[in-house]
C-alpha cells in the first residue's frame, strides 16, 4: 500500500493503475512499445500483481499516452476505465458503504492508501455539495489529464456503486481553459461543464449523496475500514509530516517557502517541525533538495525547456548554481538526463 510519505522516485504505485493506462491506449491502437518507451517499466513487472512502480515511471507512461493518443479525450477515457478494485482494501471498504456520502467520507479519510499525490474535500453548499480536487503533481502537461480523470472516474464509479444513472453531478468545474473539444465533456457528463474555474470540482445534489450502494454491507464495511485503519496506523503520525511538507513545497513550484513559513502553514513552530523531521531521519533541506531533484529530472526528460527555465522552476535564479546542485544530487550533469533520457 502507498505510505503517507510519497516521492516521485519511491516504488509506490500498484501495477493495476498503469495496466489500465496501457489498456486504454492499446484500445485506441497505441502500441505497448510506444507507451512503455523510456519508462523503465518491463513486462515482467506488469505481470507481478505485488509489484510497485515509481511516480516518475507513472508520469513517463502518462506522457507517452498523451503524446500518442489519437484524440483529446484521453483523461475522460481513462477516468471511465477506472475500476473500484484498483483501490485495494479501500475499494473493498467503499464498495460496502451504506451510501454515496459515507463512501466519499471514507475516500477522504483513507485516500493516501491509494494515491497521496492528490487530496479532495467535500464542501456543503446548502442543497448541493462541491467535491474539490487538489493535485500535488506540479507538472502542467499532466495536470489537465489528472483533472479529467478525477471528475470522469467519480461519475463512472458513482453510477457503478449505486446502480443508478442519475448518480451524477449537476455541474462540472475545470480550472483549465476551454478546449476546442469542449462538447465532448458535456456529452460525457450530460450536464453543465464550466472551464477556467478557480478550482477543479463537481457540484452534486445532496439527495444524490444519500443514494444507497447496491453492495452495502455493514459488517463488511466495518471489517474493511478496520483494516484500512490498521494500514494507516502503520504509516505512523511522524511519517505523515514529510508528506505535508512536500505538498506545501509542490503547491507553488519555483517559489519554495523558507522553513519558518512552512512551519507556520502547519500551525507549529520551526523548532518543533525541525525536531519532528529529525525524528523520522530527515530535514527540511533534505526534503527540499529531493523535491527539486525530482522536478528537475522530470522537466529534463519530458520537456525541451532550456536549462535556465528549468533552474528557475526549481528555485534557482543562477543556472550555474543549479548545475552544481544537480550534480550533487545525482552525480550527473543535467545533460545526462536530457540526452540519454535515462
Amino acid at each position: 500500500m502507498i505510505r503517507g510519505t510519497w516521492s516521485l522516485t519511491d516504488p509506490l504505485v500498484p501495477v493495476n493503475i498503469p495496466a489500465t493506462m496501457l489498456k486504454v491506449g492499446e484500445d485506441k491502437g497505441v502500441s505497448r512499445d510506444d507507451l512503455l518507451k523510456n519508462t523503465g517499466i518491463s513486462a515482467e513487472v506488469l505481470d507481478d500483481p505485488s509489484a510497485r512502480l515509481t511516480y516518475q515511471q507513472l508520469l513517463f507512461l502518462a506522457e507517452n499516452l498523451i503524446r500518442n493518443y489519437p484524440d483529446d479525450r484521453v483523461g475522460l477515457d481513462l477516468g471511465a476505465a477506472i475500476n473500484i478494485n484498483q483501490f485495494g482494501m479501500l475499494g473493498y471498504a467503499i464498495l460496502s458503504c451504506a451510501d454515496l456520502r459515507s463512501a466519499l467520507q471514507l475516500g477522504i479519510k483513507y485516500h493516501t492508501l491509494v494515491d497521496p499525490a492528490f487530496t479532495f474535500e467535500v464542501m456543503n453548499l446548502g442543497d448541493t455539495s462541491a467535491v474539490r480536487l487538489t493535485s500535488h503533481i506540479p507538472f502542467d502537461h499532466i495536470y489537465r489529464m489528472i483533472c479529467d480523470v478525477f471528475v470522469a472516474s467519480f461519475s463512472t464509479l458513482a453510477r457503478f456503486l449505486t446502480g443508478r444513472y442519475d448518480a451524477q453531478p449537476i455541474e462540472v468545474h475545470l480550472n483549465h481553459p476551454e478546449p476546442e473539444y469542449a462538447a465532448r465533456y458535456r456529452e460525457f457528463f450530460d450536464c453543465t461543464v464550466k472551464f477556467d474555474q478557480p478550482r477543479t470540482e463537481f457540484i452534486i445534489d445532496n439527495t444524490v449523496l444519500d443514494f444507497k450502494l447496491v453492495m452495502a454491507d455493514k459488517a463488511t464495511a466495518a471489517m474493511a475500514e478496520s483494516q484500512c485503519e490498521e494500514i494507516l496506523a502503520r504509516m505512523g503520525p511522524k511519517e505523515g509530516i514529510i508528506a505535508k511538507v512536500r505538498r506545501i513545497l509542490l503547491s507553488n513550484p519555483g517559489h519554495f517557502p523558507p522553513v519558518d513559513d512552512v512551519a507556520s502553514q502547519l500551525a507549529t513552530s520551526t523548532r518543533t517541525l525541525s525536531r519532528s523531521l529529525q525524528d523520522v531521519g530527515t530535514s527540511y533541506q533534505r526534503i527540499l533538495d529531493e523535491v527539486r531533484k525530482e522536478m528537475a529530472i522530470e522537466y529534463l526528460r519530458s520537456s525541451n525547456l532550456p536549462i535556465e527555465e528549468i533552474a528557475a522552476l526549481v528555485g534557482y535564479s543562477d543556472p550555474s548554481n543549479f548545475r552544481k546542485a544537480f550534480r550533487r544530487w545525482t552525480q550527473n550533469a543535467p545533460s545526462y538526463y536530457r540526452e540519454g533520457k535515462s
